[in-house]
């Protein structure tokens, strides 16, 4: 009978949600609801970690380590890796300066005829020389691919025809050009911070395309783009007294500056003059080139109008060569030289005019 009454205590107990624990789950659930224990040595408390905890502290150990080493310039992986990694690193660097040292010497020493020309002659069986078998097809590759570039740069540096002006018929033949540079000779274009770029037309110019026009075939010939000449010479120019204009496409590029090549204008340069302000636009044919100061917009200025006596007188007395005219002024003002000449050349046949009565004798 006590054995009964006991079982069915028991299961009421039970049904009523008040199971009697083990020690075991009375510790699991005092400590998720009180926190850590205190040991009974009085030691401090005592954490009970799980696996899970473990690896996220792991993880997150792992994460400060690669920032630091970020931080700190390292290269995170294995050291073995890393340093063969450097040292082909550094094989590849100092392998293209020496090759690059090595073709600088021949690009600076040899032009590409006298490359290919060298390698022709070493390629001879009675010179012989160490390393021969790899030098030849070496250097054969090298002077192969400089000649290939060249060729595609001189396609821009390079005028577009080796004719630019049409040819003259056979009626003028006899007919001189005259090509004027545009900036700082005919125009000169200014910028302030009040209005802007605005463009200027020199003193005179206007007169002298009009006077020129008479004797010479004009040609504009400038390092500009068309899109900022055109409308420039539209204005100045609106007779169109100047038969061609030609622009920097029409250049020749030559270490970083734009050439005007007269070779290419498909004239005779016997019969060409070039007036220009620039002393990059006639390092080729310096002997055709009649320089005048930079225009900055001097009001007072007289280039132009004081230039047409010269040319006048070089179309008049049928000059045979233009360039002899020019050498004769070398390192002089053209202008106020030509004139100190006219004067001493009037002087000079007043002095021998002779006089009214100077043949009546007594």
């Amino acid at each position: 009978m006590l054995a009964r009454g006991i079982n069915a205590g028991r299961l009421i107990l039970k049904n009523a949600g008040f199971c009697e624990r083990s020690p075991l789950n009375r510790g699991f659930s005092d400590s998720a609801k009180n926190g850590p224990s205190t040991s009974s040595s009085g030691l401090g408390p005592t954490i009970r970690s799980t696996p899970a905890s473990n690896a996220k502290a792991a993880q997150a150990e792992a994460a400060a380590a690669q920032a630091k080493a970020h931080a700190q310039g390292e290269i995170p992986g294995d050291g073995r890796v890393t340093s063969a990694l450097s040292a082909a690193g550094n094989a590849l660097f100092f392998a293209a300066l020496g090759g690059t040292a090595y073709f600088g010497y021949y690009t600076l020493r040899y032009t590409t005829p006298e490359m290919e020309q060298l390698i022709k002659e070493r390629k001879q069986p009675e010179n012989d020389f160490p390393g021969r078998s790899l030098w030849i097809p070496l250097m054969s590759w090298y002077a192969e691919n400089r000649r290939s570039i060249e060729e595609q740069v001189k396609k821009y540096s390079d005028p577009p025809s080796e004719h630019l002006l049409p040819d003259l018929p056979p009626h003028a033949r006899h007919v001189r050009t005259l090509v004027l540079d545009l900036d700082d000779t005919l125009i000169h274009s200014d910028w302030t911070r009040g209005r802007g770029w605005r463009t200027f037309k020199r003193p005179g110019a206007e007169d002298f395309l009009r006077q020129m026009a008479q004797y010479y075939e004009l040609v504009v010939y400038t390092d500009q783009l068309p899109t900022y000449a055109d409308p420039i010479l539209d204005r100045l120019d609106p007779q169109r007294f100047i038969q061609y204009r030609l622009y920097r496409d029409s250049t020749q590029y030559i270490n970083g500056k734009h050439v005007r090549n007269l070779n290419y204008l498909n004239r005779d340069l016997d019969k060409v003059l070039l007036i220009t302000a620039n002393e990059d636009a006639y390092s080729l044919q310096a002997d055709n080139a009649v320089k005048l100061k930079p225009w900055k917009l001097e009001p007072e200025d007289t280039a132009l109008l004081d230039l047409l006596p010269l040319l006048e007188q070089v179309f008049r007395t049928n000059v045979p060569d233009v360039r002899a005219v020019v050498r004769s002024f070398e390192g002089q003002d053209i202008p106020s030289a030509f004139r100190e000449r006219m004067r001493a050349l009037a002087a000079k046949q007043q002095s021998q005019k002779p006089g009214l009565f100077s043949g009546l004798r007594r």
